[in-house]
């Protein structure tokens, strides 16, 4: 009798050591299995047919000010297509427990599928490739980059999955601004920030708001060069990449919040440089853009891009023009630091 005890106390334990690997699959959104979750959730009993699985969602009010910050919830399977229900969860949102404490959802599918499912997700040599088959709204930068963390993050708590691919209805790189599709081409490494990089409203090229200086640095493969700023008694920092002229980077709290510059060679997403007219700016960004006097320069102006988008509400474009109406400089970056007119003084 006791040794009939001993096996099968043996064959649970075995049972609640195994680990189901991630799958290759396509699925839609199952009904949501619910485990309580709290501002950080901790992993909860499960059946020895149970395995909980963290789905990472972006969190306010850091994710107003950091587009890449979440935070995982968790959620219970007795699934062995983990990674595949995973990515399900993260579909159909938070809880209404969650989105009481701030969890808010990382995106949303629309219209129809091209493929029966909402996405596939596929699994080779520690690569997960995830290509969704619905339609993916991309109002703005922020969403797109709060999506694209939460992605990431929810798919590589599995151990077989060092890098994630992430692509939309048509096969393209989700969230790729550069347009030439950089998730898709073997071996390609991320670009260095240089002077090809573009503008956008939360960074530059590699580089984005809420960055450390190291994660910076190593996103840009550059060196950053503290300057004399007038802020160091308050704590805003002015740093300049080794090598590019032009372009400064603000840093206060230990985190980037804003980029500027003055070179002709460094445009926006759209196109929009120094040396530019501001007929250019205003057909091209019409009702988005608000118009102040410029505080030092006669004549001059401050012409801010006001993005529409909620997820971006936090963050502006400010193109600063002479007399003449041509541009003379521009920063971007998050609410209220992008608005310093003298900088960190």
């Amino acid at each position: 009798m006791t040794s009939i005890l001993l096996a099968y106390l043996s064959l649970n334990a075995c049972n609640e050591q195994e680990t189901p690997p991630p799958d290759t699959s396509t699925s839609s959104p199952s009904p949501i299995i619910e485990v309580e979750t709290s501002p950080t959730p901790t992993q909860t009993q499960t059946t020895p047919n149970q395995r909980n699985v963290k789905v990472f969602f972006p969190k306010q009010p850091q994710s107003n000010q950091d587009f890449r910050y979440v935070e995982p919830v968790v959620r219970s399977t007795t699934s062995r297509a983990v990674a595949t229900f995973a990515i399900e969860q993260l579909i159909i949102g938070p809880t209404k427990a969650e989105t009481k404490i701030g969890f808010t959802e990382a995106l949303q599918l629309k219209g129809s599928s091209n493929c029966g499912k909402d996405f596939t997700l596929s699994i080779a040599a520690e690569t997960a490739t995830l290509k969704f088959c619905r339609a993916i709204p991309s109002p703005g930068v922020g969403y797109d980059a709060r999506a694209t963390s939460a992605i990431q993050s929810t798919l590589k708590q599995f151990s077989t999955i060092k890098s994630v691919v992430i692509l939309n209805k048509d096969g393209n790189c989700f969230g790729d601004l550069s347009g030439e599709n950089l998730c898709l081409k073997t071996g390609s490494k991320k670009q260095p920030l240089s002077t090809k990089s573009k503008i956008a409203i939360n960074g530059i090229g590699p580089i984005t708001v809420g960055m450390t200086l190291e994660e910076a640095s190593q996103a840009g493969q550059v060196k950053l060069v503290q300057e004399v700023s007038g802020g160091e008694e308050h704590g805003c920092l002015i740093y300049k990449p080794e090598g590019i002229e032009n372009l400064w980077f603000m840093v206060t709290e230990g985190k980037i919040t804003r980029v500027d510059t003055r070179s002709p060679q460094i445009s926006t997403i759209s196109g929009i440089k120094v040396g530019d007219k501001l007929d250019k700016i205003m057909s091209l960004y019409r009702n988005k853009i608000e118009l102040e006097p410029h505080q030092y320069v006669p004549g001059g102006k401050y012409a801010t891009f006001v993005p529409t988008d909620t997820s971006d509400k936090n963050y502006r474009v400010i193109f600063e023009t002479n007399p003449e109406g041509k541009v003379t400089s521009l920063r971007a970056g998050k609410l209220p630091e992008v608005a310093y007119v003298e900088g960190c003084v």
